[in-house]
C-alpha cells in the first residue's frame, strides 16, 4: 500500500485500516457527544477525550503514510513526516542498523538520514542497496 515503486518500502494494512478506523469512530462519536449532549458535563468531557484521541489517531495516520524509502535511479530517498533525504547511492559511505534503524552516513562519516528497520518491504530496499555496493556494518 502507497508504494513508489518495485524497490520500495509500504505502509502496512492493518495498522493503516486500524488508525483510520480509529480516527473516523472517535470523531463520528465526539461529534454525537458535542450535538446531543448539550449541557451535560459528562458528555462533554467525553467529546472533549475522543477529540483527543481523534487528533492522536490523525497523527499517528500522518506518520504511518509518510514513512518510507525507496530506490530510484541509483538514488536513495528518504522520509519521514516533514523530514526527507536524497542521497546517490555512490555518495553513500556506509549504513549501519542499530535499534531496528538503520542509519546512513557519507564518507566523511556525517549522518545523512534514517530508515526504519521496521518498515514492509526493507529487506528489497536493503538488497538493492547491496546490489549496488554499499558498504553495511
Amino acid at each position: 500500500m502507497f508504494r513508489h515503486g518495485d524497490i520500495s518500502t509500504e505502509t502496512d494494512r492493518g495498522p493503516f485500516f486500524f488508525t483510520l478506523a480509529a480516527l473516523v469512530t472517535c470523531l463520528t462519536a465526539a461529534v454525537l457527544f458535542f450535538v446531543f449532549g448539550k449541557g451535560d458535563g459528562l458528555a462533554v468531557f467525553a467529546g472533549i477525550l475522543l477529540s483527543v484521541i481523534a487528533l492522536a489517531s490523525g497523527a499517528t495516520l500522518f506518520a504511518l503514510v509518510t514513512d518510507r524509502a525507496y530506490v530510484e535511479d541509483g538514488v536513495l530517498h528518504m522520509r519521514y513526516l516533514f523530514r526527507s533525504a536524497r542521497v546517490h547511492v555512490e555518495d553513500i559511505g556506509k549504513i549501519c542498523l542499530k535499534d531496528e534503524e538503520y542509519a546512513v552516513y557519507n564518507p566523511k562519516g556525517d549522518l545523512l538520514g534514517t530508515i526504519n528497520g521496521k518498515l514492509t518491504g526493507i529487506g528489497k530496499v536493503v538488497h538493492e542497496l547491496d546490489r549496488l555496493g554499499v558498504t553495511f556494518r
